[in-house]
């Protein structure tokens, strides 16, 4: 929701008055802009998802047993700071804004090629359009996806067995490329893809019939 907010929000500040069509680099502002904000509002609860679905992985000494999302938020601010909710931010903010880039630009631009060969403006052209903005987005995120989870996840060890805090997101990035190779950054990219493909569908059909509804009404 974020993203969609602020994407719409500076689309609409940079519009040009003569209707042209916004230049690639007034729509890598708006990409950036609200890949950010999307990176930072949901990196709280990204980091609450990655563990707690991995919790069962660990050994029951390392498990971190959140009960809930309000309780894993409260243990991570209580056991490790106000910092811990900025874990794994940096990749965050990549994937946010590669997500953003992937997903809306590429919807964008299939959206206004189908309706300059001829095609109505209608639900069919919505479906297309996301479908493969799907497929652009889970390639594009799929390594940032990796990286994001590897980091959030770990539980870094010394020599004595006691967590240190900090993963380093290129050390990671190193390790995966260096043990596992190049593939292993679209490891989940089938799941991942059936997973993304329909709330994307959904997701744009939805955001165009309100669109449409709101600038109907209030323009």
């Amino acid at each position: 929701m974020a993203r969609f907010a602020v994407y719409d929000t500076v689309k609409a500040q940079l519009q040009h008055t003569d209707g042209t069509p916004l230049k690639s680099t007034e729509l890598a502002v708006a990409t950036l802009l609200s890949g950010i904000t999307g990176g930072v509002v949901g990196n709280p609860a990204e980091i609450l998802n990655v563990r707690m679905q991995n919790d069962q992985a660990l050994p029951p000494s390392m498990r971190r047993n959140y009960r809930n999302a309000i309780h894993g938020l409260y243990l991570m601010v209580r056991t490790e700071g106000i910092r811990s909710l900025c874990i794994g931010l940096g990749p965050s903010l990549v994937r946010a804004t590669l997500a953003t880039a992937s997903q809306f630009v590429s919807y964008d631009v299939l959206k206004a090629r189908m309706l300059r060969r001829g095609y109505e403006d209608s639900v069919l052209v919505h479906f297309a359009a996301s479908f493969a903005a799907g497929l652009v987005a889970t390639t594009v995120c799929s390594p940032a996806d990796v990286l994001k989870s590897r980091v959030m996840a770990a539980i870094k060890l010394q020599d004595t067995g006691a967590r240190t805090g900090r993963v380093r997101v290129w050390e990671t990035a190193w390790t995966i490329y260096h043990t596992e190779g190049v593939r292993a950054f679209f490891k989940g990219w089938v799941p991942s893809y059936v997973r993304l493909c329909p709330q994307l569908v959904i997701t744009f059909i939805i955001y165009e019939k309100l669109r449409k509804s709101y600038y109907a009404h209030y323009q």
